[in-house]
């Protein structure tokens, strides 16, 4: 079974060579704002409030599919 794997996010951005806030930046809307601290703790895997939505997002701003972000347990 696969699960999410949180520390690919920085593992992507870092090669993508962001940093948290123009990765932030590079992901927010009009209408949803992310925020360099949601980004950090979604790193850290400390906050489970990575939505479809942001996740969609996230891989648009990375150049990633979701399965990207899975690994094998």
């Amino acid at each position: 079974m696969k699960q999410f794997d949180f520390k690919k996010i920085r593992e992507f951005r870092e090669a993508a060579e962001l940093t948290q806030e123009a990765l932030a930046i590079s992901m927010s809307t009009p209408e949803n704002r992310v925020h360099v601290q949601q980004v950090s703790e979604w790193e850290r895997s400390t906050n489970g409030g990575l939505t479809v939505r942001s996740l969609t997002k996230l891989c648009e701003a990375l150049g990633k599919t979701a399965d990207d972000f899975f690994v094998e347990n």
